[in-house]
């Protein structure tokens, strides 16, 4: 199927959409995906509503993109930002991320939802259906929409290349995808790459988790790393889990307890 093929394809499934949903919304997080969705969803001349959750640590410029390409586009602000919640809930992690619920899966609640979701991304994207209705009970019954799910990478830069869709400016400095600044689903050599282009994030972040453990002995990272905020940043961008990074810890008492394992320093750059 050629990419004029898989827009009429795309553009049809849009459109009935429409015709069997009420009060539509669509996710515009400014990356290639919702670039190429947004651009679909005008030329179907449907009515919806566009959205733009400003997560506070996406790539500067993003948002300057967002309001000079899509001014249709609603930008809606968090009630905590990122740095609020590292302070209030930790650093969140592959298997911990809290992050996406408060700073992002928050504007789909009880929505019909469309969004640049394509199961080629990731395994975890792969299986599932191009409507998918939310089962958790804080979504208050929304529906995922996934017009372009079917999609590859090479379908979505052609279709870019084709339209001459005008992308972020986070993409002219080599990077291939668009998300929050250190996400921990990131392979770690991007992680690290993004955090270096951009050098105010990573300040940030240590300052709020420092201040975190400080409000927190109690937890885990604060015990194993007795409350350094440098320890607790070099185990984050390592990727490993608490213990794989400090070595086996156990509870006394109620008490997270540091054995004495050495580890190696993970090298920030």
């Amino acid at each position: 199927m050629n990419i004029l093929e898989l827009e009429q394809k795309t553009l049809s499934f849009i459109k009935k959409i429409a015709e069997t949903h009420e009060d539509l919304h669509a996710g515009n997080s400014g990356g290639k995906d919702s670039a190429v969705l947004d651009f679909l969803l005008q030329k179907s001349g449907i009515n919806y509503t566009s959205v733009y959750a400003n997560t506070t640590i996406d790539p500067p410029q993003t948002i300057s993109h967002i309001r000079k390409n899509y001014p249709h586009t609603v930008i809606m602000q968090p009630k905590e930002t990122f740095y609020q919640l590292v302070e209030r809930k930790g650093l969140p992690t592959r298997l911990q991320r809290f992050c996406c619920e408060f700073l992002k899966e928050y504007v789909s609640i009880g929505k019909n939802f469309i969004e640049g979701v394509r199961s080629s991304e990731s395994k975890n994207r792969k299986g599932r259906d191009y409507i998918q209705c939310d089962s958790r009970s804080w979504q208050k019954g929304s529906k995922h929409i996934y017009p372009l799910y079917d999609w590859t990478d090479d379908d979505i830069w052609a279709y870019i290349k084709f339209y001459k869709i005008k992308l972020a400016p986070h993409y002219e400095k080599g990077f291939n995808r668009l998300g929050c600044i250190g996400c921990p689903l990131v392979s770690g050599r991007n992680r690290k790459k993004e955090l270096f282009i951009y050098p105010k994030y990573l300040p940030l972040i240590e300052k709020a988790i420092k201040k975190g453990m400080e409000n927190n002995p109690q937890w885990k990272i604060s015990i194993v790393t007795n409350k350094d905020s440098k320890k607790a940043i070099e185990w984050w961008l390592s990727g490993k889990t608490l213990d794989e990074y400090f070595g086996t810890t156990k509870k006394e008492n109620g008490k997270w307890i540091k054995n004495n394992i050495k580890n190696e320093q993970t090298k920030l750059f």
